[in-house]
């Protein structure tokens, strides 16, 4: 029996490129916007403060102390992250004050932190590593709170140099208004200050004394 055998003719030469041409270029396109997104999703991305690990304490004998230990170093890392969102904003002097004060209470915190340190009964490697923690974290937030100072006095010193020409201002129109307030003096000056001729001397007629305010004016002395 006979089969019927169908050939199917090979596509030219260059086809196939013109065929799926336009399929890669838009999957290409597809895939460059893909690239693009995930870019700009992680270049948005809010960087997440450093928080600092949790010390070694297992040697501690106290459970109590030592889960108490660990929740006041979980507290600090949530203030050291309060203080850093401050820190972005600070843009006035109220802003500044409360970075300060942000800094301060972490500052008394550690402290209150470092005094339970000889509490927990640690071994003599483990107290020497937590205290060198506990002095570098100290260090490093006694210098948050001298840059905190410093911003606040830099927004004070602002504030006050720009109070400086209203100040003038209202200087100068207070000098303006108390000297118009003042009498005008009159004309001819006061005769105390004028020496006077003796009683007995004949003076000629006309001549002006200066005794009395409106005299020496033509109409007076003619």
């Amino acid at each position: 029996m006979a089969k019927l055998i169908l050939k199917q003719p090979k596509p030219p030469k260059g086809s196939w490129l013109s065929h799926y041409g336009s399929q890669l270029a838009y999957a290409g396109f597809i895939g460059l916007l893909l690239i693009i997104s995930f870019g700009m999703v992680f270049a948005f991305k809010p960087h997440s403060t450093v928080m600092q690990a949790l010390p070694t304490i297992d040697s501690a004998v106290e459970p109590q102390l030592k889960s108490q230990y660990l929740s006041d170093w979980e507290q600090l890392n949530e203030m050291q992250a309060t203080y850093e969102q401050l820190a972005k904003e600070v843009s006035s002097e109220e802003h500044a004050l409360a970075l300060l004060n942000q800094a301060e209470i972490a500052w008394q915190h550690l402290l209150i932190m470092s005094e339970s340190v000889a509490q927990l009964g640690l071994n003599a490697s483990d107290k020497k590593q937590l205290e060198a923690e506990q002095a570098y974290l100290q260090d490093q937030w006694q210098a948050r709170i001298h840059f905190s100072e410093l911003r606040l006095e830099r927004f004070k010193s602002q504030e006050q140099t720009a109070d400086l020409p209203e100040k003038s201002a209202k200087v100068v129109s207070l000098n303006a208004d108390n000297a118009a307030s003042q009498p005008v003096v009159a004309g001819q000056p006061s005769n105390k200050y004028i020496a006077q001729p003796p009683a007995d001397l004949k003076l000629p007629a006309g001549f002006c004394t200066l005794d009395s305010a409106g005299v020496c004016k033509p109409e007076t002395s003619n």
